[in-house]
């Protein structure tokens, strides 16, 4: 039980740290030193020829993206999803450009294959609903859940495990799928926090599912790093301490859904400058104070809120839906007119 907490620790550890390679830079790296990195791997790696380019340039792009400290602990996914690279990948990737291996290829769509090779090792991949293709010689292009785009040199674009049994934390790594723009892992068990890295990294997201998951923490005021964000669905996991104002720099927002989580303090006015936004669901937290105007001069189709009672959590004079919690958790349609449409809808 303890190993088990501690390698949890050292994981969520690595998803924290920053991007640096210890002290090691991209001009003095000197990959020579780590020939062995992978014989003690559990299979028969031999040492890394002096002479294996494409061994070299792995090793060199890898320890310059991860830390050199995850890539030298064995038990580690990124060291794991490494040796996977250099020596059991069927497709041989290689990272040194279009002519550089038999398969062409460049450090953009190596680091994509590398980054799923250490999502899959980081949330039990064997254990998934599906893993059609995962880890074979196919292109990752083809593997289950993953969409490409031909107009960016067969780039990853879309990530889509929803509700696929997966256990486990999210990958920093998966901060260097630079082209992606939509991210849906909802409905799984992920845990631990957003790492910071995948929200200052990946510039064209426009969709983050992170839904109905065990994610805990504060939500990471890197989220208004994401300026091409148009959907953002967080609810259902373990989100604690105050929206983050950073959250408003995301003028493209059309859904903000953060509903049942564990959210204190008030809603930020400065949601009121997100003029997109067109759904907001806030209730089932511990908000308290009022839904400012700002926000309400919005007028957004639909807004929910816990507001419902003589003393509601929340005081709101513009939300569409009403709730309160425990011990008789309900919501209601408050938009003028509604109980008579739904009583003339009943009675027909």
């Amino acid at each position: 039980m303890l190993q088990t907490l501690l390698l949890t620790t050292t994981l969520l550890l690595l998803t924290l740290t920053p991007t640096t390679a210890a002290s090691t830079t991209k001009s003095k790296l000197d990959t020579r030193r780590y020939a062995n990195i992978c014989v003690q791997n559990g299979k028969a790696h031999r040492p890394i020829p002096e002479k294996d380019a494409r061994a070299h340039a792995i090793l060199k792009l890898v320890i310059e993206k991860s830390t050199l400290t995850s890539i030298l602990s064995y038990d580690t996914p990124q060291h794991k999803a490494m040796c996977y690279m250099l020596n059991d990948d069927p497709k041989k990737a290689d990272p040194r450009g279009m002519m550089g291996g038999v398969n062409g290829g460049n450090a953009g769509r190596f680091m994509d294959r590398y980054a799923l090779v250490t999502f899959y090792m980081n949330t039990k991949g064997p254990g998934w609903q599906r893993s059609d293709h995962w880890l074979t010689g196919e292109d990752e292009c083809l593997w289950y859940g993953v969409t490409c785009d031909t107009r960016v040199r067969k780039r990853i674009t879309g990530i889509d495990l929803s509700f696929n049994k997966i256990n486990g934390i999210i990958p920093r790594e998966l901060a260097f799928v630079t082209e992606l723009q939509a991210l849906d892992l909802n409905g799984n068990s992920l845990q631990g926090v957003i790492p910071y890295l995948m929200l200052s990294n990946l510039k064209n997201l426009s969709k983050l599912h992170l839904h109905m998951n065990d994610l805990f923490g504060n939500i990471p005021k890197e989220i208004g790093q994401l300026k091409n964000l148009k959907e953002l669905t967080l609810f259902g996991n373990f989100f604690f301490g105050k929206l983050p104002v950073e959250i408003t720099n995301l003028k493209k927002l059309e859904v903000l859904d953060i509903y049942a989580n564990n959210l204190t303090g008030t809603i930020p006015k400065e949601v009121g400058k997100m003029k997109n936004l067109r759904e907001v669901y806030v209730n089932d937290n511990e908000f308290v104070g009022s839904i400012p105007n700002e926000v309400c001069k919005l007028k957004v189709s639909h807004l929910q809120a816990d507001c419902l009672g003589a003393k509601p959590e929340v005081r709101c004079d513009c939300c569409t839906v009403c709730c309160k919690g425990l011990p008789t958790p309900t919501c209601q349609d408050v938009r003028p007119g509604a109980n008579a449409a739904a009583a003339k809808k009943k009675k027909k």
